[in-house]
């Protein structure tokens, strides 16, 4: 199969020409994530509401791709303050409730867009059998 480019209507697109996220055969690897307001492409000074949007597009990007939140393999979560972990585990549980099904995760220090608190990439195997 070829190389396939993810790119939903409904986020932001990349400043730079890249895009959202890539497949090839059943694997997806995402480029940066951010939580973008929609509507306006500004980040939200709330840093709750901005990691939101992030999960939120997340889940469109894993939508457009054929994906599900069961086929995430790894997430890497990028902060400027990783203090700000805890504020990622509301939208980490609901993303994945069961505790023995949860991919891996690691949070990291960088220095990211002025305004963005949180930036995620993601791996998944899509259409994974169980």
């Amino acid at each position: 199969m070829r190389r396939r480019s993810i790119n939903p209507e409904s986020l932001p697109p990349h400043k730079n020409p890249i895009p959202m996220g890539c497949v090839i055969d059943n694997i997806l690897m995402t480029s940066a994530v951010q939580g973008h307001d929609p509507k306006t492409g500004e980040f939200p000074k709330d840093k709750s509401i901005q990691i939101g949007l992030a999960f939120s597009a997340l889940q469109t990007i894993l939508f457009e791709s054929g994906a599900v939140p069961e086929d995430v393999i790894k997430l890497d979560l990028f902060f400027t303050d990783k203090t700000d972990r805890s504020l990622v585990n509301p939208f980490w549980l609901k993303m994945f409730p069961d505790p023995l099904s949860r991919p891996a995760r690691h949070a990291q220090l960088a220095e990211l867009t002025k305004g963005c608190y949180l930036q995620i990439s993601a791996t998944a195997i899509i259409g994974r059998k169980p």
